[in-house]
């Protein structure tokens, strides 16, 4: 009988222990007293979350948007936030674009007015369609009309656009015409077959990859065409740096395109920071002092060890602003509602690995408004003891990565910058 008492006793207290180390789980009641929601009115932004946004960002050395791809919301936002950052100091901004790019952008926006109308050129001139319709324009993430209103307001307010990532890989032709256009006209005359043999060899190239005959990294590295342009271009000084960023670029995507995976990733991360410090230190940026917003990716400003086994450019700029004694502001973003076929649609009622596993958090949403979640406050309860929250794997890493989650309001289709094809 003692031992029946004993042995229960012991169950007791083990139930009591288990307790105490989850007592709740991730629920609307316990995130509710974290979440604020705003809205984004003619490029402003208004509400409960604007102040708390405002606030966070002005504490902030860097501020850093973790992005998903190709969203109209997410241009909208940054759009907002570069004039409550502007008020704070915030005077740089680095991209997931090529830095030949960055400077083609930073070079052609003379007059911040005509940014759509310039960008919309571009896209019509080197737009490559495939055979199902879908079009690739020459920089990435700046298809739509949403993208060039952000660009257009940073413009205005004179700040300096760096991009670290590699070239985009549907932008070769583009920057094949700004190094010729870079010659003398006695170099151009002088090198003007080369120019078209090698401005007729991408388009073959790039049709090629579209019908699966060979991989364009594959063709253009071996290409002695393109080599022997390359050589030619070089006599102009101007030409080096984009010459270096154009090899660079193909390399890392020939690692993609001969499967090496891990080379390929580490490769491009690595030339991200390498950029970045070479972009920040060519505009005199003060890395004691200055502040800095980088719109990127979610997974390569997550803070530690990223998704791709890497330490990648968030969590650099984490331990430097650290180093000196400063903050950064990593955000991440979510989603739930959207337009599909004219219909809303509610992520939390599909059944996909992405709905499933964040679920916690995508029942913040709002169809009509903006929430942003602040998850700071989730780490004491879930990483020490008493342990207070049950996480999923996947909500873990993002509370440990990100300090915020924003979820968008419905998302809909970005208004295209480019005539129909």
């Amino acid at each position: 009988m003692k031992i029946l008492k004993s042995s229960l006793w012991l169950l007791i207290c083990l139930i009591s222990c288990k307790s105490s180390l989850a007592q709740d789980s991730l629920t609307y009641e316990v995130l509710k007293p974290l979440t604020y929601s705003f809205q984004i009115k003619d490029g402003v932004l208004s509400g409960p979350g604007a102040s708390f946004l405002s606030a966070e960002i002005r504490k902030a050395q860097y501020t850093m948007m973790g992005e998903y791809h190709g969203s109209k919301r997410i241009s909208e936002l940054t759009e907002a936030l570069i004039l409550v950052m502007d008020s704070a100091g915030y005077k740089t901004m680095v991209l997931e674009v090529g830095p030949a790019s960055a400077r083609l952008l930073n070079d052609a926006i003379k007059q911040p007015e005509q940014t759509t109308q310039l960008l919309h050129q571009l896209n019509d001139k080197y737009a490559l369609v495939e055979e199902d319709g879908y079009v690739n324009t020459p920089i990435p993430f700046f298809s739509n009309t949403e993208d060039a209103a952000f660009l257009t307001r940073a413009k205005e307010r004179d700040w300096n656009v760096l991009g670290i990532d590699q070239e985009f890989i549907y932008g070769f032709a583009m920057l094949l015409d700004e190094m010729y256009k870079n010659l003398s006209a006695a170099s151009q005359s002088k090198h003007k077959q080369i120019y078209e043999a090698a401005s007729d060899s991408m388009k073959i190239y790039y049709q090629d990859d579209f019908k699966d005959k060979r991989r364009f990294a594959k063709a253009v590295t071996a290409s002695t065409t393109i080599d022997e342009f390359l050589t030619k271009m070089s006599s102009t000084a101007s030409n080096l740096p984009i010459i270096d960023a154009f090899k660079k670029s193909l390399h890392i995507y020939h690692l993609y395109a001969t499967r090496q995976w891990f080379e390929n990733n580490s490769t491009r991360i690595k030339y991200m920071k390498a950029m970045l410090h070479k972009g920040l230190t060519d505009s005199a940026f003060d890395l004691q002092k200055d502040k800095l917003f980088i719109k990127m990716g979610g997974i390569h400003l997550a803070r530690g060890f990223s998704n791709l086994s890497l330490y990648e450019v968030g969590n650099t700029l984490s331990e430097l602003a650290a180093y000196y004694g400063n903050s950064t502001l990593n955000i991440s973003f979510g989603s739930r509602f959207y337009m599909e076929n004219d219909t809303l649609v509610d992520e939390l009622q599909s059944t996909s690995r992405y709905a499933t596993r964040y679920k916690d958090f995508t029942l913040m949403g709002k169809a009509a408004e903006w929430v942003v979640i602040d998850l700071r406050p989730l780490i004491k309860g879930y990483y020490y003891r008493p342990r207070k929250y049950l996480f999923n794997k996947w909500i873990a890493e993002n509370v440990q990565q990100y300090d915020l989650l924003i979820i968008p309001k419905t998302e809909m289709d970005p208004t295209p910058n480019y005539s129909s094809q």
